[in-house]
């Protein structure tokens, strides 16, 4: 198998393990170890380590997009995996102990034992998980072309689709001579917008009123029958009368509750609704 000096790529130099971190040409590439320390050298001193024959294979890191806090935290969840593989007996107090410090799941710690209990615990297998976004993003040109459009053609009562706002925008960026954004990153800026506004601009306020959420506090209480609340409900039975059996209907059943303390403090059985005067009350 061919062997590159690729960023990120694992190597041997004056008997130490390290990673290439940029190389810089023929004649000298820069060399990072797991404490952070980087030395410039020359290629023909570098030796690629044998394949390991057992254990998962470690990929190449790119060392430019890692930062010092990065390595420094996948050395200190190795430092703690490492330890935790090498317990004769482990228990689930362990287990517990270990996630805890890692700030992981009990159930997630089970996969980073088997990298820990490999031959050769590398520390890039314990970097954390990078951003999936794409690195690239556009230009102040571009963004300022899709803003424009999202509020001139796409914020309208006629509810314009997206392809015909991702059309739009390409035509403005053709007579600026810029790039045009993908459908994916268009569709991105909509979302990131006030979804009120645009509700508001496109269907109407009162369908951007279902959109808005209930704010709001009650006051609550400070002592006992500061305040009483009170909850009605139709009971599940069905009252007859006693001759022919003929259904009177569902009673309803009134509670007063204490705010502060949450004590009843009376009820009212009744057949009228709760809305009317209550009788024979209870409180």
């Amino acid at each position: 198998m061919e062997q590159r000096l690729v960023p990120g790529a694992e190597v041997e130099h004056a008997g130490r393990r390290w990673r290439v971190h940029q190389p810089l040409g023929p004649d000298a590439v820069l060399l990072r170890n797991e404490a952070g320390e980087i030395i410039s050298t020359e290629p023909s001193r570098i030796v690629f380590p044998a394949p390991a024959t057992i254990g998962p294979v470690a990929t190449a890191v790119d060392e430019q997009r890692c930062t010092d806090a990065q390595w420094a935290e996948a050395a200190r969840r190795r430092d703690i995996l490492t330890r935790l593989a090498r317990l004769p007996a482990r228990t689930r107090a362990d287990l517990d102990t270990a996630a805890k410090e890692l700030g992981i799941k009990p159930r997630r710690i089970w996969a980073l034992l088997r990298r820990a209990e490999t031959s050769e615990c590398d520390i890039a297998m314990f970097l954390p998980n990078g951003d999936k976004r794409r690195a690239k993003r556009l230009s102040a040109g571009v963004e300022a072309i899709v803003e424009q459009a999202i509020d001139q053609h796409y914020a309208k009562a006629k509810r314009p689709s997206l392809a015909s706002l991702h059309s739009a925008i390409g035509g403005r960026c053709k007579l600026a001579k810029l790039p045009p954004p993908s459908y994916r990153a268009m569709q991105a800026r909509v979302r990131a917008r006030d979804q009120v506004w645009l509700m508001r601009r496109r269907e109407g306020a009162k369908a951007a009123r279902a959109l808005r959420l209930l704010t709001g506090a009650h006051p609550g209480a400070a002592a006992p029958w500061e305040r009483v609340q009170l909850d009605a409900t139709p009971c599940d039975i069905r009252l007859v009368r006693e001759a022919d059996r003929t259904v009177i209907g569902r009673p309803t059943v009134t509670f007063a509750i204490d705010l502060y303390s949450r004590v009843v403090l009376g009820f009212s059985v009744s057949l009228e609704a709760a809305s009317t005067v209550l009788r024979d009350s209870h409180i």
